[in-house]
């Protein structure tokens, strides 16, 4: 039985389930130790088309500059997990940002024909020449400082690199030290500069056809061994993001964008913004998981634990 089948099997069961992510947090940890970071995870724009690829990265795009409440981006940029696809880079690039450092833990495969077709369409549309030095791939796209294999904790840490803008969208849920990161971060910003990070709080697809709150049920330690190499979510909450900015001294927000129990997404509103009906939807879905919850997240608000999607923005 391939490694495949046994995952389907796995997502029977609760129980198999955190047995099978043990077995491949670990495995994940011995690739990683060999020098070995390639992933599928991140590698979106293989499946798609080019057309609906140039469409998602010109959406990313636009949703920083709204999340940032600015017309264009300048200076230098950190971009923590691009994936496969440096086309937000490009457009960065393009509209005025100097540089751009990409920062990111593991090396999403990807197809550098698709890739082509992408960044030579996106050019296109833009006007560019040739932006590239070579043949368009992230190696010789000019501006861009690619760092694959360096964790954002890590590459922030040990750099003294200032930015303008940092930015990330889905990356901080799978850091293994977000909130570390953020303050590593904030101390890499030059005075002015923004922090832009939209953070998925849900389990992206660990327990299918169970409570969309079970990961909120494992055990600490357990749960920290099934997801610490490979990246799966770190289980850090809205109430955390919250303390750290409180603490950070920087002139931010946190806006809400997904809820437990609600399937569809929403603009980033606050939480007294949000209908009642939907509010009290996610409410309930806390409520029926609540006495199964891991003991660390047991004295987390239900308004808190019903939180599944956030913006957070920060200005130096």
């Amino acid at each position: 039985m391939d490694l495949i089948s046994v995952r389907e099997l796995a997502k029977k069961s609760i129980a198999a389930s955190c047995l099978y992510y043990l077995y491949d947090d670990w495995r994940t940890g011995r690739q990683i130790a060999l020098g070995n970071i390639e992933t599928e995870s991140g590698a979106r724009h293989s499946l798609m088309s080019t057309k609906d690829s140039i469409s998602y990265i010109r959406k990313v795009y636009n949703d920083y500059l709204a999340y940032g409440r600015v017309q264009k981006f300048q200076g230098r940029i950190a971009e923590i997990g691009p994936g496969d696809n440096f086309g937000v880079a490009l457009l960065l690039l393009t509209h005025g940002a100097e540089e751009v450092d990409a920062i990111d833990r593991f090396y999403s495969k990807r197809d550098h024909d698709t890739q082509w077709k992408i960044y030579s369409e996106l050019c296109s549309e833009e006007g560019l020449e040739n932006p590239f030095l070579g043949d368009p791939g992230e190696i010789t796209l000019q501006g861009l400082g690619y760092h694959p294999g360096v964790a954002a904790e890590e590459f922030f840490a040990a750099r003294r690199e200032y930015y303008d803008v940092i930015l990330s969208r889905a990356v901080l849920e799978h850091l293994f030290d977000p909130i570390g990161a953020l303050r590593d971060m904030a101390k890499s910003l030059k005075p002015g500069g923004i922090l832009i990070h939209r953070i998925d709080l849900r389990d992206h697809g660990m327990f299918p056809n169970h409570h969309p709150l079970t990961h909120l049920t494992i055990n600490e330690l357990i749960y920290r061994r099934m997801t610490s190499e490979s990246g799966r979510p770190n289980r850090i909450l809205i109430h955390r993001y919250r303390e750290w900015l409180e603490e950070s001294n920087l002139d931010g927000k946190i806006c809400i964008t997904r809820l437990a129990g609600i399937k569809n997404e929403f603009k980033p509103v606050c939480w007294d913004d949000i209908p009642n009906r939907t509010r009290n939807k996610a409410l309930t879905a806390v409520q029926q998981v609540r006495p199964k919850l891991a003991r660390n997240l047991r004295n987390v608000s239900d308004e808190d634990l019903a939180v599944t999607g956030i913006v957070l923005t920060a200005k130096a």
